[in-house]
């Protein structure tokens, strides 16, 4: 049964097989005649089947809501475009990540990204060529391209109890939008902030420096002084500006991580993904699911951009491959100063 997380806002927990993430928080926001739903889960029948579930536990049907999508992951968009079907239903998304989901529909752009932007990076055909069936954006992504309707920063939705502003908070994508209840500090954050796991920070190439753009969007929310986190996934974050302190730590270890890992030697960003520290527990890299060892080196390439925004790393184009160096930057260390310029 969905759980009442806030006054009027009811959690429902949508199962993502197969899939470390496991599971998916949407939320419905109770309105006076419409309602609003934030975010969907795959484009599955196992995914379809507990949310309409659970929707029609709530005595929602169909068409008597409207839908926001915080970004552009198959795992909060993939049944958009069935529930857009509906008629009178509005469909909100930022204007990055809703161009950017329906672009993904045509698979041989996406194709043509993966190949063209990360073979430089140092990923093999092969897992490249895996990734054209089993990337999540591709087997789960919406049925159809969607019309949405493009929300931008400071735009405000109003359904029952709930004045929500909309919020650009870049890094986890380039377009990803939360929600914020002032009158109730309760902040609907889709991937920005997580309770239980860290969100994965990927490089983009629209973003040189996503890693960047995280940390900014961390210091913007930090400032909403939010009583009551509603994350994307796992459990709900009741001090908000602990967690984000938590996430700025980990960042500064994974810099301090990559960092070591490139004494003395100079390597691609899927050299170094490997010898990164993983939460796969007791999987070796070589057992990785291909998803995963992509989800790892754009992570690992996020981690390398800022170093090098920061001086720490030198890039190097070299034939096809970009590789990566220490400067030689003295007082490069795991401290919180690698957080920021």
């Amino acid at each position: 049964m969905p759980e009442e997380a806030a006054p009027g806002i009811y959690r429902i927990e949508v199962p993502l097989p197969q899939n470390p993430l496991k599971m998916l928080n949407a939320y419905l926001v109770r309105g006076e005649r419409r309602h609003l739903l934030v975010d969907t889960g795959f484009n599955r029948r196992e995914c379809k089947e507990a949310l309409f579930g659970a929707l029609d536990a709530l005595g929602v049907r169909p068409g008597a809501f409207d839908l926001f999508i915080t970004h552009m992951h198959a795992d909060h968009c993939g049944l958009a475009a069935d529930l857009a079907a509906a008629p009178g239903t509005v469909v909100y998304a930022g204007k990055v990540d809703g161009e950017s989901i329906n672009r993904l529909l045509d698979g041989a752009a996406f194709r043509r990204f993966l190949l063209r932007d990360m073979a430089r990076h140092g990923c093999d055909a092969g897992l490249l060529k895996e990734l054209e069936t089993k990337h999540p954006g591709i087997q789960y992504g919406p049925s159809g391209k969607v019309a949405f309707t493009a929300v931008g920063e400071g735009d405000t939705l109003v359904y029952g109890a709930s004045t929500l502003r909309v919020l650009l908070v870049p890094g986890h994508t380039p377009g990803h939008m939360v929600l914020f209840d002032a009158q109730r500090g309760i902040l609907i954050a889709g991937d920005l902030i997580l309770g239980d796991i860290t969100p994965n920070i990927s490089r983009r190439p629209e973003m040189p420096d996503s890693l960047g753009a995280y940390l900014d969007s961390l210091d913007k929310v930090e400032k909403l002084n939010a009583a009551l986190t509603l994350p994307g996934h796992r459990s709900l974050v009741r001090d908000t500006a602990k967690r984000i302190g938590e996430l700025r730590a980990h960042h500064a270890r994974r810099l301090a991580e990559v960092r070591s890992i490139l004494e003395g030697r100079t390597a691609t960003a899927a050299e170094v993904a490997p010898e990164m520290t993983w939460s796969i527990r007791g999987t070796a890299w070589a057992e990785f699911p291909a998803p995963q060892k992509w989800f790892a080196i754009n992570e690992a390439l996020a981690h390398l951009d800022h170093l090098a925004v920061l001086g720490i790393v030198v890039r190097e184009e070299a034939g096809d491959l970009t590789r990566f160096r220490l400067s030689g930057k003295a007082g490069a260390s795991g401290s919180a100063s690698f957080l920021s310029p």
